[in-house]
């Protein structure tokens, strides 16, 4: 059911409760007030500030008030009258739209919760946790339709001197700038995620070789155009690695280009070191 009232759009979910407030209403007016609690004006608001959001929840709060308001003045018996009647239409909105906030903010912070469990709180790219799990995703994609798949391992060359030189407080502004530098020219699709003090590992999904080569020299230029408060520019050893079949496992994928990398820093850093791989045997 979760799934399936998320992939609802916000005017879907309204009109649903729209429908529901009605209902609630005609049983309101037809059976009379007394005996139609608030809480079921309350059914339909509460999934719907949840999964649509304030201004939604606040448009049902405002139609359950009015329907409640219309029970009283038009059901059977109905004798409440003046102000009475506005206090009491008054108080159902105030309580509605109460509800609705209290609701929209909770999923509001649970959704800020979800997000900080996957970025790294430096950076704002992805987190190892995270990586993991979407490189295990696509993995299974690439592997079940047969598409290449790329993964770069990142090491910024001499990043110690940075620190060293400027104080961690300029290195963290620098792997800041960096996450964003390589994150604005890549594709949606793809996957920035830091691993380390000084590490990235980029996702590249259903990039064979030679699209490969492409991204992996924006990477470069990207890392390449900034320049730290010292006056020198960033240079970085990259390990790629394109798979025609990936491996199974998220630690073979990233493993694999963690090692070419480390043949490119051995090698006099600042360059790539790119390999195509397909060891791994396809499906039946």
């Amino acid at each position: 059911m979760d799934a399936w009232l998320r992939r609802q759009s916000p005017a879907a979910l309204l009109v649903a409760g729209l429908g529901v407030i009605a209902g609630v209403g005609y049983v309101d007016v037809a059976t009379g007030p007394e005996l139609t609690p608030i809480l079921g004006y309350l059914l339909p608001i509460v999934p719907v500030a949840w999964y649509a959001g304030t201004r939604p929840a606040a448009i049902l709060a405002g139609a359950g008030a009015l329907a409640a308001l219309l029970a009283e003045v038009f059901a059977p018996g109905g004798h409440v009258h003046g102000l009475v009647l506005v206090w009491n239409a008054a108080m159902r909105l105030a309580e509605l739209l109460l509800v609705a906030w209290l609701v929209a903010r909770w999923r509001a912070a649970d959704e800020r919760a979800r997000e900080l469990e996957r970025t790294d709180p430096l950076t704002g790219a992805v987190n190892v946790r995270a990586l993991y799990g979407l490189a295990a995703v696509e993995i299974a994609r690439a592997r079940r339709y047969r598409h290449p798949f790329t993964v770069a391992f990142i090491d910024l060359d001499e990043f110690k001197v940075v620190n060293d030189r400027l104080g961690h407080g300029a290195g963290d502004a620098v792997l800041r700038t960096v996450a964003r530098a390589l994150s604005a020219v890549l594709r949606v699709s793809d996957v920035v995620a830091r691993v380390g003090g000084d590490e990235f590992v980029v996702l590249l999904p259903e990039t064979g070789t030679a699209p490969a080569r492409l991204a992996i020299e924006k990477l470069r230029q990207a890392i390449a155009g900034i320049v730290p408060a010292h006056g020198w520019r960033l240079t970085a050893s990259i390990g790629v690695a394109t798979y025609l079949v990936p491996p199974e496992s998220v630690d073979a994928l990233v493993g694999i280009a963690d090692q070419l990398m480390f043949v490119a820093k051995q090698n006099g850093k600042n360059a790539v070191n790119h390999e195509t791989r397909n060891e791994a045997p396809a499906l039946p």
